[in-house]
């Protein structure tokens, strides 16, 4: 009787377990209205407590994380401008890292600035996962930036690891109602400087920016991952991606994926650089000059 109790016990630890560990996400979640006084004030909190619930409640694949596996990271959704009770204008701003092997460190993955936010929220309606279909504006805009995180990271970990999920966000551009495809400033392909969601998932399913995915594995998974076995081979062949992506800049000039990575990846490869041999420090600063041209002083100890 003993032993079957415990077995019963057992097995319910491990359902239990795999039970917490089915959520893919694990973000820090803010919006914020500053300097607006909206006509419902309740809207903030409750958007940001669905927003909240939206990512992190949701299960999105069929994999099972770990807790220490998850995908860290913050959401602020910050409210500029109120166009009515229900509708308003703001930025979106996405950030996700994952730990590095065999170290109690992390890697940032993405960081994302979407600057063409419009959105209907009253305070009461859910927030939806988003697929194949259309529900309204802010529950793709949602879901898109969680298949595209779930992307990111997947391609982090194998190459081209990321295809079924960048394909899910390009599937829900695609039922979008066409008068969000053509009059939506974050979605349209009218978008002259090609800085938006429909750009940044057009140029990352594209074979143009292949290079620049496999570099994404090569840099975490052969360079982050196994530094604890050998840093200066680590740096070496992070310094080999990093000049991949230098390549596909160079190619293919002014697109929103090189300077997402610099944007994305800025301060750690300063880190990473900093000690290392005066060859290898004009590599990398030439090369993220010329993704990064704005940035001199940030790579100024690379000299």
């Amino acid at each position: 009787m003993k032993n079957i109790l415990r077995l019963s016990i057992f097995c319910f630890l491990i359902v239990l377990a795999n039970t917490s560990s089915a959520q893919e996400f694990e973000l820090e979640v803010k919006v914020g209205a500053p300097g607006l006084s909206l006509t419902n004030d309740n809207i903030v909190a409750a958007l940001q407590k669905q927003l909240y619930e939206f990512y992190n409640s949701n299960t999105w694949t069929e994999d099972s994380f770990q807790d220490y596996e998850k995908i860290r990271g913050n959401i602020q959704l910050t409210i500029k401008e109120e166009l009515s009770a229900t509708s308003f204008k703001g930025q979106l701003v996405v950030q996700t890292s994952r730990p590095v092997f065999n170290s109690n460190t992390s890697t940032p993955i993405m960081k994302y600035v979407d600057k063409n936010l419009t959105f209907s929220y009253d305070g009461l309606q859910n927030i939806r996962i988003s697929t194949d279909g259309y529900a309204d504006n802010l529950s793709s805009i949602l879901s898109f930036f969680a298949y595209f995180m779930l992307g990111m990271d997947y391609d982090s970990f194998s190459p081209l690891g990321g295809d079924q999920y960048f394909d899910q966000a390009f599937g829900l551009y695609n039922s979008l109602p066409a008068s969000l495809q053509r009059g939506d400033g974050g979605w349209t392909q009218d978008d002259k400087r090609q800085q938006n969601r429909y750009f940044l998932i057009e140029n990352i399913r594209s074979p143009k920016f292949r290079r620049m995915r496999e570099a994404s594995y090569s840099y975490h998974r052969k360079g982050m991952d196994k530094m604890y076995e050998d840093f200066n081979e680590g740096r070496a062949v992070i310094l080999e991606a990093i000049t991949d992506v230098g390549r596909v800049n160079k190619e293919i000039n002014n697109t929103i994926l090189p300077q997402m990575f610099a944007d994305t990846k800025r301060i750690e490869i300063v880190d990473i650089f900093i000690t290392a041999d005066a060859d290898q420090k004009t590599k990398v600063r030439s090369v993220m000059l010329s993704i990064d041209p704005s940035q001199t002083i940030a790579y100024k100890s690379l000299r």
